[in-house]
């Protein structure tokens, strides 16, 4: 019997030490979890947007990345509508976003992307 993929959040935690050790600071944005209409309209009016990647980036030189964190295996339907029309937003804007699903992935588009 195989073991089940790692759950989202130790992924997240791995890639977050991982690039740490790079000299790279990632800040989680938790816009995920169930909100109740009076909470969820207070945070909104604050700025939170839905589909914001997970984790923002910081290197050195001013650079920055925003990476989406899934599980291993996901499937293409685990991203939402919301999060690809924000990535495209991003994009579009001249920011480096990517999927990553493990530590090592997360380092690849660091470095491809000179943060690292």
């Amino acid at each position: 019997m195989r073991a089940p993929p790692p759950k989202e959040s130790a992924v997240q935690i791995a890639i977050i030490n991982r690039l740490a050790l790079h000299g790279v600071t990632c800040i989680h944005i938790p816009n995920g979890g169930t909100r109740d209409p009076r909470e969820a309209r207070a945070l909104k009016a604050q700025g939170v947007m839905a589909g914001t990647p997970d984790l923002i980036c910081i290197g050195d030189g001013g650079r920055v990345a925003w990476l989406e964190v899934k599980r291993p295996g996901y499937s293409p339907s685990a991203v939402t509508a919301s999060q690809r029309d924000m990535h495209d937003l991003l994009r579009r804007r001249g920011h480096l976003v990517a999927i990553v699903t493990s530590q090592d992935e997360a380092a690849d588009r660091m470095r491809e992307w000179g943060l690292i």
